[in-house]
C-alpha cells in the first residue's frame, strides 16, 4: 500500500522535533515548466522505452537480479533487458519518499522532506584555478583539502562533494585518500563516490569509525554512493556493482544520468528528459532487488551539445528549463530531486559568468528543487576557490528569492504609513530594525553597492578579487570541527589497511 506524501511529511517534521537539522529553505511557491498532463507524457514514453527498448547492464549479477525481479532478457540485444509495465510501476509505489542524510554533526544533517531546499558543490573537477597566479593547473590533494575547509565555512554550501580530483595521488588511493581528506575538513554531509565494490567496502570502514561501529552506521549512515549510467540506456559494471554494494550496506544511493542532448539523447528536451527518467527508474528497479528502505536520489543531469563544436554546454536556458522540468518528474515520484544550479560555459569570471551562472540556479530553485548542485564549478573542467566564495553569494540569494515575504498586518505597516505621513520617514520606527534584523532585506558582504561618489573615490574592484580575499580569511582562520582524536587514530589505521590493500593489488 503506498503511503501518503502527506503522511511521509508529518513523519519526518515529527523527527525533526527536538532535532537539530541543517536549516533549508523553506519552499513557499513552485514553478511549473510542465503542466501536470505533460509530466504524464513523459512518464507514459519512459514505460514505453523501459518496455520496448530496455537497459543495458553489462554486470552479471545486476543483469540476473532485475530479471529475477520481473525484468526479462532483450530478444536481440546482449546485456539489455526489458521491465513490464506494471514491473515499474510497482516499483515507483515502493520508492521511499524523500529521506535524511546525515552528518558526523548531526546539526548539520540534511532531512529532505520536499519542503525544503539546499545547495552543494561540483564534483571532480581535474583541475584548479590557481589561487595566486590565476592560471589552470591539476588539482592536488591539498586542493581537495582547502576547498573542503572553505565549503565547510560556507552558510550556503549545505553539503559537501569532492569537487577536485587529487591527481598527485597513485589512482589505486584516489578514492580512499580523498575520502580522508573530506572527513578531517568538515563536520557537514559528505557525498561519497566509489570505483569498485572494494572501495565501497573500504569507505564503510572509514565511516564506521566515526559512527562508532558498524551498526551504529547502519542507523545513521553517513555516507552515500554515487551510480551513473552511460548514456544511452546503459549502466556499466562498475557502476552497477557499486549501487548493489551500496544498497547491501544500507546507504543512501544517488543516481546521476547524464544524457547529452544531440549527442547521447535526442536533441528535443522531451526525448531527454523521458530517455533520462527510463536510465533513472533502472536504477531505482536495480536498488529495490536489495531494498526499498534506502532514500534515493534522482541526480538528473540532462545537458546539450553545441552542434557547431562538440561541445557539451551547461549555461543554456534549456538547461535551466530541463533542471526545473527533472525537479516536476522527480516529485512525481517523491524522490529527492538533485539538478544543475550554478554553471556556465564562459572562460572567465565575467559578466556572461555572471548570467549564466544565476539564470541557471533560479529557475529549477524556483520549481522547488530539494538540492541544487554546482558551487565551485569553473571553467574548461576546472574548479574555482574564488568561485566558491562566488556561487555561496549566488545561491545566498536565491534562498531570499524562493523565501518570498509576508504579508499581515504588521508587514502591511499601515499604522506606520499614516505616523510616517506625506514626506516622512520610516529609519526612526522600531519596526525597521526589527525587520532588517529579521532579514527583509538580504545585504551582501561581497557584492560592491558603494555610492557612485564613493566607488570614484575609492575605485572599482573586481568581484572576484574580493573573493579572493573571502577565500584567503577562510583557509587562515576557519578551522573545521576536529575528529576525536581516538577516531582520528582509528581512521589512520583504516587507511593504511586500505593502501596496502589496494596498493598490493596494483
Amino acid at each position: 500500500m503506498r503511503v501518503s506524501a502527506e503522511v511521509w511529511r508529518d513523519k519526518l517534521y515529527a523527527a525533526r522535533e527536538g532535532a537539530r537539522w541543517m536549516e533549508g529553505q523553506k519552499i513557499r511557491f513552485r514553478l511549473k515548466v510542465l503542466t501536470d498532463e505533460q509530466v504524464q507524457d513523459i512518464h507514459e514514453a519512459t514505460l514505453k522505452i523501459l518496455e520496448k527498448t530496455g537497459v543495458r547492464f553489462d554486470s552479471e549479477n545486476a543483469k540476473d537480479r532485475v530479471i529475477r525481479a520481473g525484468a526479462a532478457a532483450h530478444p536481440t540485444r546482449k546485456n539489455v533487458v526489458t521491465f513490464p509495465r506494471g514491473m515499474v510501476e510497482d516499483s515507483i509505489k515502493k520508492i521511499a519518499p524523500y529521506g535524511t542524510y546525515y552528518a558526523r554533526n548531526p546539526k548539520n544533517d540534511i532531512c529532505f522532506d520536499g519542503e525544503h531546499q539546499f545547495a552543494h558543490s561540483l564534483g571532480g573537477n581535474p583541475s584548479i584555478v590557481d589561487l595566486e597566479t590565476g592560471e589552470h593547473r591539476m588539482s592536488t590533494l591539498k586542493d581537495v583539502e582547502n576547498t573542503c575547509r572553505i565549503m565547510d565555512a560556507l552558510p550556503s554550501c549545505n553539503s559537501i562533494s569532492n569537487l577536485v580530483v587529487a591527481t598527485d595521488v597513485p589512482p589505486e588511493l584516489l578514492v580512499v585518500k580523498t575520502a580522508e581528506a573530506m572527513m578531517r575538513n568538515s563536520s557537514k554531509c559528505i557525498s561519497s563516490y566509489a570505483l569498485s565494490v572494494e572501495t565501497v567496502d573500504i569507505l564503510v570502514k572509514m565511516w564506521a569509525c566515526v559512527a562508532g561501529g558498524i551498526e551504529e552506521l547502519r542507523k545513521r549512515p553517513l555516507l552515500d554512493v554515487y551510480g551513473s549510467p552511460s548514456s544511452p540506456l546503459t549502466y556499466d559494471a562498475h557502476a552497477a556493482d557499486v549501487i548493489v554494494r551500496g544498497a547491501e550496506h544500507g546507504v543512501p544511493v544517488d543516481l546521476v544520468p547524464c544524457p547529452i542532448s544531440g549527442g547521447t539523447a535526442p536533441i528535443t528536451l522531451a526525448g531527454g528528459l523521458a530517455q533520462q527518467n527510463a536510465e533513472l527508474l533502472a536504477g531505482v528497479m536495480l536498488v529495490q532487488t536489495v531494498t526499498t528502505k534506502v532514500p534515493i536520489q534522482y541526480s538528473g543531469r540532462l545537458s546539450m551539445m553545441d552542434l557547431r563544436s562538440g561541445k557539451n554546454v551547461w549555461g543554456m536556458p534549456e538547461m535551466a528549463l530541463a533542471s526545473a522540468a527533472t525537479v516536476q518528474i522527480a516529485h512525481k515520484y517523491r524522490m529527492i530531486a538533485d539538478v544543475y544550479g550554478v554553471t556556465m560555459d564562459g572562460n572567465m569570471i565575467d559578466v556572461q559568468a555572471g548570467i549564466e551562472r544565476a539564470i541557471a540556479a533560479i529557475i529549477p530553485a524556483l520549481a522547488g528543487a530539494d538540492n541544487l548542485s554546482g558551487i565551485g564549478g569553473g571553467w574548461e573542467n576546472a574548479a574555482s576557490y574564488e568561485m566558491l566564495v562566488i556561487d555561496n553569494e549566488i545561491y545566498s540569494d536565491v534562498f531570499r528569492a524562493i523565501r518570498g515575504f509576508e504579508v499581515d498586518d504588521d508587514t502591511l505597516a499601515l499604522d506606520l504609513i499614516d505616523k510616517a505621513g506625506p514626506m516622512g520617514n520610516f529609519l526612526v520606527f522600531p519596526h525597521t530594525m526589527k525587520y532588517l534584523r529579521a532579514g527583509e532585506l538580504r545585504y551582501s558582504t561581497l557584492y560592491d553597492k558603494r555610492t557612485a561618489e564613493k566607488t570614484r573615490k575609492e575605485g572599482v574592484r573586481p568581484l572576484e578579487a574580493a573573493a579572493k580575499d573571502v577565500v584567503k580569511k577562510i583557509l587562515k582562520e576557519h578551522v573545521p570541527e576536529p575528529l576525536d582524536k581516538d577516531v582520528d587514530k582509528e581512521l589512520s589505521q583504516v587507511v593504511k589497511e586500505a593502501e596496502k590493500q589496494l596498493l598490493r593489488k596494483a
